[in-house]
């Protein structure tokens, strides 16, 4: 039987403290951790039997299908913090809905839990969430998985955390 993996939502920009938060957890409970990222410009295809997904972009303009791909920069970001770790870990790329991709391979990996990091308030993520609808709520109300979400820092801890 596959091990239960704890999902990680990976947005374009992932806060190390999430990151740390989630690997924490999985090295605690002894589990996988799937750290996902979804591509909300574009929509699944198909996925292929080798578990990469062919994609589109919403916009039929913008160009042709593709392969779904985990962005360089965050998966460098998830080699320096989880590398020498000891923990399993890998990572999916899909694209669609976030909150629907998220819930579909927690079902299909029959996921422990999901962690999801919540962005700090600004007028920008408002009207993202009143035009889009908050992952994090999608999640809560229309899903059996549990949902962990870590808080964002304020901004004077987190410079305080950079500082040498």
């Amino acid at each position: 039987m596959e091990q239960r993996p704890i999902i990680l939502g990976v947005p374009d920009r992932l806060e190390p403290h999430v990151l740390a938060t989630a690997a924490d957890l999985s090295g605690a409970l002894g589990t996988r951790l799937l750290c996902v990222h979804v591509n909300a410009a574009g929509y699944l295809i198909e996925e292929l039997p080798d578990g990469t997904i062919r994609s589109a972009p919403l916009d039929p303009e913008s160009g042709e299908e593709a392969i779904a791909r985990f962005p360089e920069e965050l998966l460098l970001q998830l080699h320096a913090q989880l590398d020498g770790t000891g923990l399993d870990w890998q990572v999916h790329a899909t694209a669609g809905g976030p909150a629907q991709q998220l819930a579909w391979l927690a079902v299909r990996h029959d996921a422990v839990l999901i962690v999801l990091g919540v962005r700090q308030r600004s007028l920008a993520s408002i009207i993202h969430e009143l035009l889009n609808g908050s992952v994090a709520v999608q999640l809560a109300h229309r899903h059996h998985h549990p949902v962990l979400l870590v808080p964002a820092r304020p901004a004077e801890s987190a410079e305080q955390d950079q500082r040498p």
